[in-house]
């Protein structure tokens, strides 16, 4: 049991939050490398950016063709979600784009090797401890002089880009925006069989809130005597939808820890409640927040985990036609205001020493619009879809937290502070939900009081560095 909480601890802090972008190419503990398209995948998943063009790009003849180095956790050339936007500055630009991918604990040591070595790559992925970490440590080049924040892509963008500013500076412009850092995963088929009414029907009504997230858990624990209630990597969710994020990023830049607020308290005090009713727990035999066969087997009621796990689960739909796996995000908090969640980014940051900042910024241009302009959105959704195997229904609800404007969103980003404080964070949410391998159960109180002092310590010294950058 003990390795469940030690995967637990590791996958919410190493995970990338939006794994939107990162699903296809593989990552791997060793390095690879390619450059371009391989002929097979042009064969699995053929796009053509031949017919298309686009505005709110700097001009083509101002753009040197060079090749850019990349260093993150999949091949952004064959990536569904990526390789027509890749296509489209390739054909256009004449640039070409290096492949390394390594694992995501390998990224910031082998950035830091890279540049202090004079060798930086030109991109590298956004990753938990991008921010303020690794941005504190001068790893980045700001882009300010490169974005055109007036271009339409970024429309209604400003105000979330700078939640990420850094002593002044923008390094970091998300492509790719979800108003959900996690989801719950059912059997949706198996919930039809125990008449246990549709979570994604109640989230369609307006009725998905705390109280028929317990009912639907209860309801299933109840059916069979083998069955269990929740599992998985539930992360911030739940405490997101109060509209209290656990570190909050102010106009300033300024971070607060927010671990005392009443808020967060009760979002706790939920998950205890549910921990000591028995709805949040493994099944028996299956420790690993990541497995998929407690949902398909109808073992669990609701697996929480990030995005890229929907893949899977649509995969073995497309192997199963009898299994229908659908999702929801975290309910509503009863008693807020609002229907708030909490919001994951992607995109990549142009590392400091980089040569080619200006080509570099065209790319993630290039990747924005393909959520934005209707026909690389178009041909970016049949790469997708041809890529990931979702059901159109799938797809359809998933795209929809996309659109920023449309939902209440939280930015929080407490596994950025530094590893040891990401370690701590990560540990108090899963043992507020999950019980403790070792029978010691503490309250989220006594959890707060103990490890509160170091998040604040280190949220300081961030904060000490902000002032000192503004004098």
């Amino acid at each position: 049991m003990k390795t469940k909480k030690i995967l637990a601890s590791l996958l919410a802090v190493s995970t990338l939050l939006s794994l939107s972008a990162c699903s296809t190419g593989g990552s791997s503990t060793d390095d690879t490398q390619s450059s371009d398209s391989s002929v097979d995948d042009d064969l699995r998943n053929p796009v053509d950016v031949s017919d298309i063009e686009l505005s709110g790009l700097v001009e083509k003849e101002d753009i040197e063709p060079v090749e850019l180095q990349y260093l993150g956790n999949y091949d952004i050339t064959i990536a569904g979600d990526v390789k027509p936007a890749y296509k489209y500055f390739q054909e256009n630009y004449g640039c070409s784009i290096n492949v390394k991918v390594v694992s995501p604990d390998a990224i910031a040591p082998r950035l830091t090797n890279l540049i202090a070595t004079g060798e930086s790559p030109d991109l590298v992925d956004y990753q938990n401890n991008t921010f303020p970490l690794m941005m504190s440590k001068n790893m980045y080049t700001p882009l300010e002089d490169y974005m055109d924040m007036s271009a339409p892509q970024w429309a209604g963008l400003q105000t979330y880009i700078d939640k990420y500013k850094w002593a002044g500076h923008n390094y970091y412009y998300p492509w790719s925006y979800n108003v959900s850092t996690q989801w719950l995963i059912y059997n949706r088929g198996l919930f039809a069989e125990l008449n246990i009414e549709d979570p994604k029907d109640l989230y369609d009504q307006g009725d998905w809130d705390w109280d028929a997230f317990k009912e639907c858990l209860q309801d299933f624990v109840d059916s069979g005597s083998d069955r269990t209630g929740l599992y998985g990597q539930l992360g911030t969710a739940i405490f997101d939808t109060t509209g209290t994020p656990l570190i909050s990023i102010s106009e300033d830049g300024t971070l607060q820890s927010n671990f005392q607020d009443a808020n967060i308290e009760r979002a706790a005090a939920f998950y205890q409640d549910l921990k000591r009713e028995g709805l949040c727990k493994y099944a028996e035999g299956s420790y690993i927040d990541v497995s998929e066969e407690p949902i398909v087997n109808g073992l669990s009621a609701f697996q929480g985990m990030q995005e890229w796990i929907i893949t899977n689960y649509a995969h073995r739909m497309q192997k199963d036609n009898s299994l229908d796996i659908f999702f929801v995000p975290f309910p509503k908090d009863p008693d807020a205001d609002n229907y708030y969640m909490g919001m994951s980014t992607f995109g990549y940051l142009v590392p400091s020493g980089s040569k080619y900042a200006k080509q570099a910024a065209v790319f993630i241009n290039c990747c924005r619009l393909s959520k934005t302009d209707p026909v690389l959105k178009e041909t970016t959704v049949e790469s997708i879809m041809k890529d990931k195997g979702y059901t159109e229904e799938q797809f359809e609800f998933l795209i929809s937290f996309q659109e920023v404007e449309n939902f209440n969103a939280i930015v929080d980003e407490p596994y950025g502070l530094d590893e040891a404080t990401a370690d701590i964070i990560s540990k108090m949410l899963h043992d507020v939900s999950f019980p403790n391998d070792d029978g010691e159960d503490q309250s989220w109180t006594q959890m707060r009081e103990a490890n509160g002092p170091a998040i604040q310590a280190q949220v300081d010294v961030y904060n000490e560095m902000i002032k000192d950058s503004n004098s």
